[in-house]
């Protein structure tokens, strides 16, 4: 348990470094980048990472979820993801226009052009980073993400400076592709793994197949919906739709990162060494619902001054759609676990099923709102993202076998925790008459008493998260050899 901390705390504390500078990123590129224009590269991306979820044919969670890891299993799924890699990154390039002239805008064709160049570097990457991750080795799995996310930092910044426009974007992906290659060549002292073979490419592409089918569902489901207001609305849509989506998945996919890095390799060791996987799981959704649902409630209430402060006034219609996704939010604390838990238990057959029917939900749901605009988009959610959770939680119960008083229990002190966490910011919107009127001067307010309220409800509840806090601490102490 002790190595599952420590991997916890590099993992969050790298994660965190990654979080402050894309933070920079957004805050700049919203003044350099007019909505519209970033519309049309939330949808090259959108393209770009449906294409990278079928990178996962080449088995990087095979390489985390093995018994007995050889040096062929190592080289098979490295040759399979070159492979793949390179087909993929050929359709790309060759699809661009097809796929340009489809949205009636040519700008997608370069920007998918330039991004598939970085896509051919990744088999050098993510291999790596699952090798890493095998070996609980997020120190280095840190360094090499933080290094990437700085590179692709200042190329972006950089090029939309100097007015590249949405195209700094595609070549910040591709120098980030090529510092984060070129380190994970250098912490790997033995480059034989490198070396082409097929000789375990029956295991690799049996666990991949539905590794990747998993991946490329999961994508669509979270991308489609991109593509689809690209065709129904329009390119500014897109782009306030996507910083809508990135703000209110905040707190799942930046303070609570550190639990999705370290959630695989802890429930493969669970199920490898027979310890309770499903107590593990259980005091793993008690860990993020103590987190997450109070930065929800903190999130939507200061959306307005978020916002304005951190995009800028053009993109103020940003505000209503995030209060919207964040009540949509609430439900998805079960998604960060159902692929690591699946995965670990021998699962993962079941996991496209499961992905595609998410996918179908959400995809659908957006697609009819679209027509009557984007609050009705965001207003589907909340009808969907409860009923993709609830999907979630009965196929990993049917394999860990918790009972529903088990996992209703798990929520309670957490749904505590947040209810004295939001009196002080719902009580200062009441003061400055609704969540429009909220002045920076309020939000600070708001803020301080949002922490106030989670650090006594912390002491106040006895969550078990403050146990892990301390402990946390007295890791990162030690690690840095603080006495």
């Amino acid at each position: 348990m002790v190595g599952v901390r420590r991997a916890f705390v590099w993992a969050t504390a790298g994660r965190y470094v990654v979080m402050v500078i894309n933070l920079f990123v957004t805050i700049a590129i919203a003044r350099l980048i007019a909505p519209a224009a970033f519309g049309v590269a939330v949808l090259g991306s959108s393209v770009y990472a449906i294409a990278e979820a079928l990178r996962e044919l080449g088995g990087g969670a095979y390489l985390i979820q093995q018994n007995e890891l050889s040096l062929e299993k190592i080289r098979t799924s490295i040759t399979t993801s070159l492979l793949v890699s390179i087909i993929i990154a050929l359709l790309l390039y060759l699809g661009a226009g097809t796929l340009a002239r489809f949205y009636g805008l040519p700008e997608v064709e370069h920007y998918i052009q330039v991004v598939a160049l970085g896509y051919v570097l990744g088999p050098f990457i993510f291999p790596i980073f699952a090798l890493m991750s095998r070996e609980m080795a997020f120190g280095s799995h840190a360094l090499v993400t933080v290094s990437m996310s700085f590179a692709g930092a200042l190329t972006s910044i950089g090029l939309a400076a100097l007015d590249f426009g949405y195209m700094s974007l595609a070549w910040a992906s591709v120098a980030s592709a090529i510092v984060g290659s070129c380190l994970c060549f250098a912490f790997r002292s033995d480059h034989s793994i490198y070396r082409l073979s097929l000789s375990e490419w029956r295991g690799v592409i049996g666990f991949g197949t539905f590794d990747s089918a998993t991946a490329l569902i999961a994508a669509l489901g979270e991308y489609a919906p991109y593509l689809v207001l690209g065709k129904v609305l329009d390119p500014a849509s897109v782009g306030i739709a996507q910083r809508a989506v990135l703000l209110s998945l905040f707190p799942e996919r930046v303070i609570l990162a550190g639990i999705g890095a370290v959630a695989l390799p802890a429930f493969a060791r669970s199920v490898r060494e027979n310890s309770d996987t499903k107590r593990v799981y259980l005091i793993a959704i008690e860990f993020i619902t103590a987190v997450q649902w109070p930065c929800l409630i903190l999130l939507g209430a200061l959306a307005t001054p978020l916002v304005s402060g951190l995009l800028g006034r053009q993109w103020l219609d940003v505000a209503p759609l995030v209060r919207i996704l964040c009540l949509a939010a609430a439900f998805s604390f079960p998604w960060a676990l159902q692929y690591p838990v699946l995965v670990a238990v021998g699962a993962v057959k079941f996991l496209p099923r499961l992905v595609a029917s998410q996918a179908l939900l959400n995809t659908l749901a957006v697609g009819f709102a679209a027509q009557y605009g984007l609050v009705a988009v965001a207003s589907s959610l909340v009808v969907t993202v409860p009923l993709n959770a609830f999907a979630a939680v009965l196929l990993v119960r049917r394999h860990l076998g918790f009972r529903w008083f088990e996992f209703i229990k798990a929520l309670r002190k957490s749904a505590g925790l947040s209810f004295l966490s939001g009196l002080g910011p719902i009580a200062v919107i009441l003061v400055a008459g609704g969540p429009g009127n909220l002045s920076i001067k309020g939000a600070l307010i708001a803020l301080f008493l949002s922490a106030v309220g989670w650090g006594c409800g912390l002491w106040l509840i006895r969550h078990p998260l403050r146990h892990e806090l301390v402990r946390a601490v007295k890791v990162l102490r030690r690690t840095l050899g603080v006495a």
